[in-house]
């Protein structure tokens, strides 16, 4: 239940932010699908930098087990790290223009004196935020798994990578669903800051937890754990598991985001 004429206007105004964060994936997307090379033998300078810096490829996800594996390349080198920190930026800045800046500035008003239920606005801007994750997990999709079959053709699985942002986009709706609960129920800068500081904090435990065994508990206190690249390269069960928590989480994010919008005092 959306309003179409609220929704074609939004999607319209945040169009150059999208494309401004595909170009940005499509950089850096065509650059690592074509650093990748099937021939152990031309690896060498990942070898050097895991001899060198092997802590700090492990704090980034980059220290991946099977090089010459482009599944695997991918899922460590972009989406270990990298995709997630431009999803986390492009959800905030959506959620930002589509929920916070309308209640900050009182122009919430507006849409609340029109025919249109409380309800239904909400949900229609959750809709455009959902329609543009979506957009994006698809393009980086495209991205590596074209690319991926121009440099290097017959390594690329397009099933298992396809399987690969669908969990990616999985934890988008998930870490927007944050974000749209502390615009919408939070004032000025706590919103803001909440907004964006309880993911990256989520992030950066999960990073954490990446360095070895002594801190591989650390894990079990960020949902960003439920998202695990190289399970879903290998179509493990457990990701299907990850995935299936993810879905609930988000739905009860939104679910009290709709509530606590309708119950919300926005008089102006």
């Amino acid at each position: 239940m959306i309003n179409m004429a609220l929704y074609k206007k939004e999607m319209k105004s945040n169009l150059m932010v999208f494309l401004i964060f595909l170009g940005l994936s499509m950089l850096y997307g065509i650059i690592v699908t074509e650093l990748f090379d099937p021939a152990i033998e031309n690896q060498s300078w990942i070898e050097m930098l895991r001899d060198i810096y092997p802590e700090m490829l492990d704090f980034v996800g980059f220290n991946i087990g099977n090089l010459t594996n482009y599944q695997y390349f991918i899922s460590g080198y972009l989406y270990g790290m990298l995709f997630i920190i431009f999803g986390l930026i492009f959800a905030n800045i959506l959620s930002n223009r589509l929920l916070f800046r309308y209640i900050d500035r009182g122009s919430i008003a507006f849409l609340l004196a029109t025919p249109n239920s409380r309800t239904k606005i909400i949900s229609t801007q959750i809709k455009v935020l959902g329609t543009y994750l979506s957009m994006m997990a698809l393009s980086m999709y495209l991205i590596v798994s074209v690319f991926g079959e121009i440099f290097n053709p017959s390594y690329v699985d397009f099933g298992k990578l396809l399987y690969l942002n669908i969990s990616f986009f999985l934890l988008l709706c998930f870490i927007s669903a944050i974000m749209a609960l502390c615009h919408s129920l939070l004032d000025g800068k706590i919103a803001v800051g909440s907004s964006i500081g309880i993911p990256v904090f989520f992030f950066f435990l999960k990073l954490i937890s990446n360095l070895g065994e002594q801190y591989e508990f650390v894990s079990y206190f960020t949902p960003f754990s439920l998202f695990d690249p190289i399970l879903c390269v290998n179509y493990d069960g457990l990701s299907f598991v990850y995935n299936g928590i993810l879905i609930v989480l988000t739905a009860i994010l939104y679910g009290l985001t709709i509530y606590g919008f309708n119950k919300r005092d926005l008089s102006v």
